[in-house]
């Protein structure tokens, strides 16, 4: 008997539809072996841990709901602007999911978290990365701030980790911009007089 070809794509598309309609706790190599007809051993030849399995499917949401226009900075646009629609576009797809996986992931046991993080991190920093580039292109802020604990690469990396930790505890953002606003850009005269 011929060996069975299998496309990841096919076995994280699956995986996608199960966590979708189930939840990413429900998520298992088992049922996404039984819904692509083939044996659990095949799909641990692709995704060795149920971590590498859910951080295909994270990476698969990401793809699917950060749109190349969310991803493009409009001309003009602030640093804190295009971070608020970031996490306008990521709490406009976890509405549209019959179950909230962000905060599934707060529940996972510790070791699933973990190992979940590991394998996620290149995600995170690619992330990162788009976030340090907008920044960049962001003529109004001023950049004698960016420096030590708040150098561009480290608040790139606590605004998306605090961004993701919201979506997980089901909380805001608002002080977070009210921060980076702050921080990153000079008070003008007329918005001196208005805090008086």
């Amino acid at each position: 008997m011929p060996k069975q070809v299998i496309d990841p794509g096919k076995l994280v598309s699956q995986a996608y539809a199960i966590a979708s309609r189930d939840g990413i706790s429900a998520l298992s190599v088992r049922k996404v072996a039984t819904a692509c007809g083939i044996a659990v051993g095949s799909v641990y030849g692709y995704f060795p841990t149920k971590a590498d399995l859910t951080a295909a499917v994270l990476t698969r949401f990401f793809e699917e709901n950060l749109s190349d226009e969310l991803c493009a900075v409009r001309p003009g646009e602030r640093f804190t602007s295009y971070v608020r629609r970031f996490r306008e576009a990521l709490c406009a797809a976890r509405a549209d999911m019959s179950v909230d996986w962000f905060a599934e992931m707060r529940r996972l046991p510790r070791g699933e978290q973990k190992a979940l993080e590991a394998v996620r991190a290149p995600m995170l920093a690619h992330i990162e990365r788009g976030l340090a580039r907008v920044l960049d292109a962001d003529e109004a802020v001023d950049r004698s701030r960016l420096v030590g604990p708040m150098s561009a690469e480290a608040l790139c990396r606590y605004v998306l980790r605090s961004i993701i930790a919201s979506l997980m505890e089901g909380g805001e953002c608002e002080t977070l911009f009210a921060l980076l606003d702050a921080a990153l850009y000079e008070t003008t005269a007329d918005e001196k007089d208005t805090k008086k």
